[in-house]
């Protein structure tokens, strides 16, 4: 029969696999359960215990344990692994992606029972699941701020539109994007409206099922980063960043500070060097290339 003790275990640990790992609440209810004193949870480098996570490789004392099977203070006792002598510790290993994971208990006086035994295995199928949620979860997570990442570089936001065409909702960038330009987007059906200039700055895209907007005012990469992408020296890198705006070579070299001969070399060895045929080529590649993605 489930308890609601075991019930309130049962949760924290779908709670933790859906929270992408954060043991430390099943911990606290699994030593709340067991009258434990102290819990700790190992898995892919990291150690949890009843209030925190912090990195740590679980110990060499749980190394060739069988996983699934719950282990006693007795079979644990020449292991080096902490426990007092007057106490009790349980041990459980689950199979995890990137690794097992270990779940240790201890008392410091008195011993656990048998149920407590009982119930750390049938809690093993569960932390299983918990902990392939938890991965998945992670991973997701991952992705999300990767593409966040890119999205702020590109300076590209997005916002859903309803049943009527109107704004819904919209993500973080396109909010920063809104705010930098201090624009309101109007309460009306916006969907498949094309393209709309909202300020000087900021523009967006009205498809049927999705808005894009985008800042037009996004500036290239800083020359470190065109020197180092298309093998230029800095000066020719700053000079083709100026080229890339769309300054003339003129306009570029006032803006830099180099003589038209100086200007004119540089501009001869950006074209050697990257095999671009004229600034309109030079542009492209600047703005419609991989490297504004780095």
């Amino acid at each position: 029969m489930i308890t609601a003790q075991d019930t309130r275990v049962l949760v924290s640990i779908t709670r933790a696999g859906a929270a992408g790992g954060d043991w430390a609440p099943m911990l606290r209810e699994l030593g709340a359960q067991m009258q434990a004193d102290a819990a700790q949870f190992w898995h892919a480098g990291q150690v949890w215990d009843m209030a925190v996570e912090t990195s740590g490789a679980r110990p060499a004392g749980l190394t060739g344990l069988r996983l699934g099977r719950v282990y006693t203070g007795e079979e644990l006792s020449d292991r080096a692994l902490g426990s007092a002598a007057e106490g009790d510790q349980r041990a459980l290993g689950i199979r995890a992606p990137g690794g097992a994971a270990w779940l240790l208990l201890n008392r410091g006086r008195g011993v656990f029972r048998a149920a407590d035994s009982a119930l750390l295995s049938s809690l093993a199928p569960h932390l299983e699941q918990a902990l392939a949620l938890a991965v998945q979860v992670s991973g997701l997570r991952a992705e999300i701020a990767q593409a966040d990442s890119l999205a702020r570089r590109l300076q590209v936001g997005r916002v859903r539109f309803g049943a009527r065409g109107e704004v819904v909702a919209r993500d973080a960038v396109a909010r920063e994007l809104l705010v930098r330009a201090g624009v309101t987007l109007p309460v009306i059906a916006l969907a498949g409206k094309g393209l709309l200039r909202l300020s000087p700055t900021l523009e967006m895209l009205c498809l049927p099922d999705m808005g894009y907007l985008r800042a037009i005012d996004a500036p290239l990469p800083e020359p470190e980063r065109i020197a180092q992408c298309l093998g230029l020296s800095l000066p020719e890198a700053r000079l083709a960043r100026a080229l890339g705006q769309g300054a003339s070579l003129a306009e570029a070299a006032q803006a830099l500070g180099l003589t038209i001969e100086t200007a004119r070399y540089y501009s001869k060895q950006i074209f050697t060097k990257t095999g671009l045929r004229g600034q309109p080529d030079l542009m492209r590649k600047l703005w419609a290339g991989a490297m504004v993605l780095g």
